[in-house]
């Protein structure tokens, strides 16, 4: 009988096992990847629009509530594009229920110090133009518990909304913070303010846009 000797060149190159297991494990991987981009895609509803399973986001401008002849945009001379947000305590407001007063349009965070800096004269402006113009404030992606404790350490009174998502701010190119708009009683963006708005600024607009 003949005796089995040890192998001796143990590192010698294997033989190939053939395709199979190699497209075995690619297709393993394909599926596996596949999967990945189906759960990141469609875990919030499959929302291509900036509005989630619960209606929240930018959403359509009725063609009736449009003055123009353009697509809804952030431009002077464009109508504002339409979003339904939440309020902290719940509530949801879209921009166009407040038709027919100027509504200024204020993207802020409880984090940004311009901010904080002209909120007193937004209140302000609130209360003195209450009847004309309501000061709109967009929360940009903080928690309500956030902007709950921001709107009571400025005694607020003007209506806050939260962006959670950061899809409204995006829609305005909001690209720094604070950033406004004011939007005519038809619903068309008449100026924007990048930075904190000025006592300027807000001077003329009680002067002679709201006049």
């Amino acid at each position: 009988m003949t005796e089995q000797l040890p192998d001796e060149r143990p590192q010698r190159r294997r033989e190939y096992s053939g395709a199979s297991s190699t497209l075995g494990v690619a297709m393993l991987i394909v599926v596996a990847v596949g999967v990945a981009l189906w759960f990141f895609e469609f875990r919030d509803g499959g929302s291509s629009n900036g509005a989630s399973t619960s209606g929240l986001g930018v959403v359509e401008l009725p063609a009736g509530l449009n003055p123009t002849a353009k697509a809804p945009a952030a431009e002077p001379g464009r109508a504002a594009p339409n979003f339904r947000l939440q309020s902290p305590d719940g509530g949801v407001s879209t921009l166009d229920s407040f038709r027919g007063k100027y509504v200024l349009l204020n993207f802020w965070a409880s984090w940004c110090g311009p901010c904080r800096g002209e909120t007193p004269d937004l209140q302000a402006l609130s209360e003195r133009q209450s009847a004309k113009l309501t000061v709109l404030g967009v929360n940009q992606q903080e928690d309500a518990a956030a902007a709950k404790q921001f709107m009571a350490q400025f005694n607020l009174s003007y209506p806050i909304v939260l962006d959670s998502s950061g899809d409204v701010s995006q829609a305005y190119r909001v690209s720094g913070l604070p950033m406004s708009f004011l939007i005519d009683p038809d619903g068309v963006v008449k100026k924007i303010y990048v930075g904190r708005i000025s006592s300027d600024d807000l001077r003329k607009i009680e002067a002679e846009e709201i006049s």
